[in-house]
């Protein structure tokens, strides 16, 4: 029997509604697989689960991070293995739903044990990334990251320059040791309909979410003391919505912009499942027959 089910999929695919129904058969607790819902103050542009469907299926991880937080992935995998088990221990069934790949690989593949990384370092490594130059700063320091780094991932080149100047190795020397696995029996699936139906989901979804208030909350989000490193800063949609706040777009301009930023999400998240698919059992559309199959697959009354 397994430990835990993966349900990921593009944003937009309809995964959390699949892991609704899905939890509902199977005595299941969902659990969050993306980075963005981790985080409080845009639940309506990080499409976070309503009230009402937390209080049909118990949810964990959902926005619980706060202003000044930063999450990552090695902070999410003992959250979740710590999660797992209280699940398993009152013989419930973890769903993990999400697309963040990076989570998703952590789990299933392992953790780099890096040292902890001192409070004064971290608040050094932060200061060099308000610098315009951040991204040669980081070079002469860890080259590799540099290289490997796009010069707007201030959150990961931060991150970076502080496991460097605390420990004086790259993360990427860190990542290639021996890694930290987890023991539980996964087992994966992905919701993979077919991309332009998915593009046209999108587009929908943010005209309902800007009619919903995205653009309100997005101002409120402005207006709080978050860190500059803050990953609400590049959360999708976001850019586009603040260029709008900010009068450097017309609404027209920014949400089109913004649906177009959403479509390339999409497009790297298919490129990344497809990548995984000697793991990852794909169905182009939940039904009746996706459903029984999982349960047949994990063989969860056994």
């Amino acid at each position: 029997m397994v430990d835990a089910i993966i349900l990921t999929g593009p944003t937009a695919s309809g995964k959390s509604k699949a892991a609704l129904e899905l939890a509902s058969k199977i005595k299941g607790e969902i659990i969050n697989a993306d980075s963005m819902q981790l985080y409080r103050h845009l639940p309506i542009l990080t499409a976070c689960p309503s009230e009402a469907d937390k209080t049909k299926i118990q949810h964990h991880l959902y926005e619980v991070l706060g202003d000044n937080d930063l999450g990552s992935a090695g902070w999410w995998y003992h959250e979740v293995c710590d999660l797992i088990k209280q699940i398993r221990s009152q013989n419930r069934m973890p769903i993990l739903v999400g697309g963040t790949g990076l989570y998703l690989y952590t789990l299933a593949h392992g953790l780099s044990e890096i040292p902890g990384v001192p409070d004064a370092v971290r608040q050094q490594a932060r200061e060099f990334a308000k610098k315009e130059n951040f991204h040669s700063i980081v070079a002469q320091y860890d080259p590799i990251a540099a290289q490997k780094l796009h010069p707007s991932d201030t959150q990961r080149l931060t991150r970076a320059l502080e496991v460097r100047l605390a420990t004086g190795s790259s993360i990427y020397e860190w990542q290639a040791k021996t890694l930290k696995k987890s023991s539980f029996s996964l087992a994966k699936f992905a919701l993979l309909p077919d991309r332009q139906h998915i593009y046209e989901i999108i587009n929908r979804r943010f005209d309902h979410m800007i009619a919903q208030g995205a653009v309100d909350e997005v101002r409120q989000m402005m207006q709080l003391s978050l860190r500059a490193d803050s990953p609400l800063f590049r959360a999708v949609g976001v850019p586009e919505l603040m260029a709008l706040i900010n009068g450097e777009f017309s609404q027209e301009e920014a949400i089109e912009r913004a649906k177009q930023s959403t479509r390339n999400y999409a497009k790297r998240q298919y490129t990344w499942i497809r990548g995984q698919a000697t793991d990852y059992t794909v169905f182009s559309e939940w039904s009746k027959e996706s459903v029984k199959a999982i349960v047949n697959a994990s063989k969860f009354n056994k």
